[in-house]
């Protein structure tokens, strides 16, 4: 018969033989599953088409050109090559090292359910096309990610899902017109109510359309001067001029006339037809040298309101029409006479005296 000894050293060793037992399975199951690429035989550089969706029917498709990433709805306009590779490279990158459920019960939980997810990410290489989908984040700089047709969801790090923009502004160098403030020189505004003109004159502005005793109300001229000098693009449209965009018969065209710095060649070419030299300029020739201008100008030509609520808009130093947020052209349109003029010193104090009498 056992005694109590025994008995406690018998349990203990079934217990050990237990956790032997789970430890082992345990081992064998990780060792049968080799750590691979999520995104397995695909080589990113062999990828000539990316589709970027999200759950809220937004869809990027970028195209490889011959030099470089474009988008092809717009007429192949140029992206930012290097932002998307570098996410293709994020997502090679992911592996199956951290695999998460194996359940489609946790899709709709991880955001990677077909019709419930954060990014669907679609590489097509020629006819051949690779689904992934992505997730919510289980930690910094980490997303949840599941392809396309399979059941296993892993924790990737190095990507978050909110890096992959819907939002093409985020893919493309989204200055439309850029010159500095600075230089801009005068600003006509045309509308079919008439026209406003604008004139620097050394750090001030004047305004054209002042009668005899009006006094300009330079007010709104840091707002026409911004707008005028600097937009940033929506989205590209394209390089054909569409019936919707309504620029046959624009509601406002504003000209834009400035200066621009003029780069002196002739030292470039000497050194270039002599050989560089090590010679320092002399510091009266450098403090002789003056800035040159040429003066320049180009033409802003507002279309109709798009879809969503954009503006089409055309600048005449451009390829493409592009659209822009509506608060540009209401720059322009809010425009009033009346509200550009303020009341003379006198008038604005009631007709009463300013100085001793």
């Amino acid at each position: 018969m056992l005694n109590r000894s025994n008995l406690f050293l018998a349990a203990l060793l079934a217990v050990q033989a237990v956790l032997l037992a789970i430890v082992a399975f345990a081992t064998a199951g990780s060792e049968a599953r080799a750590v691979e690429p999520i995104l397995s035989g695909i080589a990113v550089a062999d990828v000539d088409r990316l589709t970027i969706a999200d759950n809220l029917e937004n869809e990027m498709i970028f195209a490889r050109g011959e030099a470089g990433w474009v988008l092809p709805e717009a007429d192949d306009f140029p992206l930012d090559s290097a932002k998307i590779n570098d996410a293709l490279d994020k997502l090679a990158a992911m592996d199956t090292r951290r695999l998460v459920a194996s359940n489609p019960a946790n899709f709709a939980r991880l955001e990677v359910k077909e019709d419930d997810f954060r990014r669907r990410i679609s590489l097509h290489v020629g006819e051949s096309e690779s689904e992934l989908y992505l997730g919510g984040s289980g930690g910094a700089n980490t997303v949840y990610a599941r392809r396309a047709g399979e059941n296993d969801v892993y924790l990737a790090s190095g990507l978050s899902s909110w890096e992959l923009s819907t939002q093409v502004s985020t893919w493309l160098d989204a200055d439309y017109v850029n010159v500095p403030g600075a230089d801009v020189l005068e600003i006509t505004v045309r509308r079919e109510d008439g026209d406003f003109t604008f004139l620097r004159e050394g750090e001030d502005w004047t305004y054209a359309g002042l009668s005899e005793g009006e006094v300009f109300e330079d007010t709104r001229m840091p707002l026409v001067l911004r707008n005028a000098a600097t937009i940033r693009m929506q989205a590209p449209l394209g390089l054909a001029a569409l019936d919707e965009y309504g620029l046959d018969d624009p509601p406002v065209t504003v000209n834009v006339r400035y200066r621009q710095l003029v780069e002196s060649t002739e030292e470039s070419a000497d050194e270039a037809a002599n050989g560089s030299t090590d010679e320092a300029p002399a510091p009266d020739d450098e403090a002789s040298e003056t800035p040159e201008y040429t003066e320049a100008s180009y033409t802003l030509t507002f279309g109709a309101a798009l879809e969503g609520g954009d503006i089409a808009l055309k600048s005449s130093e451009a390829q493409y029409y592009v659209r822009v947020r509506d608060t540009v052209l209401n720059a322009f349109t809010n425009l009033v006479h009346d509200e550009l003029i303020k009341l003379p010193e006198a008038e604005a104090n009631g007709g009463a005296p300013t100085g001793d009498e």
